[in-house]
């Protein structure tokens, strides 16, 4: 059986999708990265669960990405926690 939660906590199975990740915007344009390095990333960490605040862009195609990456981790996180049973709320 297919078991996902050991492949999220496997170090290798997180190093290959961040290597993806990071080839895939090694193809970005020279100003979109330069946009993106300047995007401040902000992650508090509490007792059970953590704070994300992500800064703005000045890039229009950076926002966007910012957006739809937001979008994309809320709908994954939300979705992983559903599947295995927990009682999700997403507060706008």
């Amino acid at each position: 059986m297919f078991d996902f939660m050991q492949m999220a906590n496997s170090p290798q199975a997180r190093d290959m999708l961040f290597k993806m990740m990071s080839k895939q915007m090694g193809q970005s344009p020279p100003d979109v990265k330069e946009a993106i390095s300047k995007v401040e990333i902000a992650i508090k960490r509490n007792e059970r669960g953590f704070e994300l605040c992500i800064g703005k862009s000045e890039h229009q195609q950076v926002e966007k990405m910012l957006q739809e990456s937001t979008d994309s981790w809320i709908e994954m996180l939300s979705r992983g926690f559903q599947a295995v049973g927990y009682k999700v709320k997403i507060y706008e």
